[in-house]
C-alpha cells in the first residue's frame, strides 16, 4: 500500500475479545471451571496439533458449562477484567469516526453483557450467539469454517470497501484476521505465530498507545517494519 493511498483511505479497526480486551480468557476460564484444568489442556492440545478443529474444541468446552446465563455472568464478573485502556480507545475511534469491531470465537451474549457497563454502543460485535436448551450450552457458529467464525472475512469485506485495516489479537483464532490486516498488534500465541510466519506485527501491551500507532502507520502512511517491530 503506497503512502499516498494510505493517507486517503479510511481506517477500520478490529479486535479480538478474550485475552485481548478481557483477561483472563472467558472460554478457557469456564472450561477449566466446569470441565476441569486437565480437560481444557487436553482440548487445547488437540486444537494445537490439528487433531480437532477450533470450532469443535470450543463447542466441547462450551458444552461443559452449566447454569443460567445470569449465574455464569455473576461468576465471570468476579473474575474477569476488561482492559481499562480499551474503553478510552473505543471512544478515540468514535471521535474520529473510525469503525471499531470486536471479533470473537467466543460467546456473543457473554461479551455483550461484560461490555455493557462501558457505554460502547457504537462498537460492533461479531461473535457466536448462545443457545441454552435443557440447561445445555451450545453456540450457533457464525459460519461453517473449521474456526466457527472466520475473523479474516470481516477484514476482507472492509478492505474491499476501501478501508485500511488494523487488527489486535492474542491467539490461534486471530491468525486469519492478522493475515488480512494492514497493521497487526499481537501478543502471546498470535505474536509467536506471526514470528513463525514472518508476518510483521507490533507487540501489544494494552490499548493506550494503539491510537497513536494507527495514526502513524495507517492514517499518515508510514508503514511498518520487520516482524515484531
Amino acid at each position: 500500500m503506497s503512502d499516498s493511498s494510505s493517507r486517503t483511505r479510511r481506517v477500520a479497526v478490529f479486535s479480538d475479545f478474550d485475552g485481548t480486551i478481557a483477561h483472563p480468557d472467558t472460554i478457557n476460564l469456564l472450561a477449566e471451571t466446569f470441565g476441569g484444568v486437565e480437560f481444557r489442556r487436553d482440548i487445547g492440545g488437540k486444537i494445537a496439533s490439528g487433531e480437532i478443529s477450533l470450532r469443535d474444541g470450543i463447542a466441547a468446552e462450551v458444552a461443559t458449562i452449566r447454569g443460567s446465563l445470569d449465574q455464569v455472568l455473576d461468576f465471570l464478573r468476579q473474575r474477569v477484567e476488561i482492559d481499562e485502556s480499551f474503553p478510552p480507545f473505543a471512544q478515540w475511534c468514535r471521535r474520529r469516526e473510525i469503525p471499531l469491531t470486536v471479533l470473537s470465537a467466543g460467546i456473543k451474549d457473554v461479551i455483550e453483557r461484560l461490555l455493557a457497563p462501558y457505554g460502547l454502543d457504537h462498537v460492533k460485535l461479531l461473535a457466536n450467539p448462545l443457545e441454552i436448551i435443557d440447561h445445555r450450552w451450545t453456540l450457533r457458529f457464525l459460519d461453517d469454517t473449521p474456526w466457527g467464525h472466520d475473523k479474516g472475512a470481516a477484514l476482507v469485506r472492509a478492505r474491499s470497501a476501501g478501508y485500511a485495516t488494523a487488527f489486535l489479537g492474542d491467539g490461534l483464532s486471530d491468525l486469519r484476521a492478522a493475515n488480512q490486516a494492514d497493521l497487526v498488534f499481537a501478543r502471546s500465541r498470535l505474536a509467536n505465530l506471526c514470528r513463525q510466519k514472518q508476518l510483521p506485527f507490533i507487540p501489544l501491551e494494552d490499548f493506550s498507545t494503539v491510537g497513536a500507532t494507527i495514526t502513524r502507520h495507517l492514517i499518515q502512511g508510514n508503514g511498518i517494519g520487520s516482524p515484531g517491530h
